[in-house]
């Protein structure tokens, strides 16, 4: 099935203090106030990144917290609805990792699910 797919990433953020739980903390505490506020579950797959500069020529320790996240195909919710509560996900992550640099990459998918048999 086709279906969104979202990737952020937050840049910057000390990697002596945030690590994926803590990140995944606070996206999940979003997530759960906008699920709470509209029914709309936005999930979160939090990875841990290296930023690498060619003209740098070196890792320089900067670290990148990417969360993915995939519209479930089988609910019942507009693109629009879900695009938005998405969004209030997101503002509510980067407020609270105090506004770090971003970036959001948006694309269609196609997803199949296998349940466990």
């Amino acid at each position: 099935m086709e279906t969104e797919s979202y990737s952020i990433s937050f840049f910057g953020l000390d990697p002596q203090y945030y690590t994926n739980t803590i990140v995944g903390n606070i996206w999940n505490t979003a997530a759960v106030r906008v699920y709470q506020e509209t029914g709309i579950s936005i999930t979160g797959e939090v990875h841990e990144r290296y930023y690498v500069r060619p003209d740098i020529g070196e890792l320089n320790g900067s670290i990148i917290f990417m969360i993915e996240s995939k519209k479930d195909p089988h609910e019942a919710v507009t693109d629009q609805d879900y695009w938005n509560a998405y969004r209030e996900v997101v503002e509510e992550t980067r407020s609270r990792l105090e506004n770090p640099s971003m970036s959001l990459t948006a694309e269609m998918v196609n997803i199949t699910y296998f349940e466990k048999v």
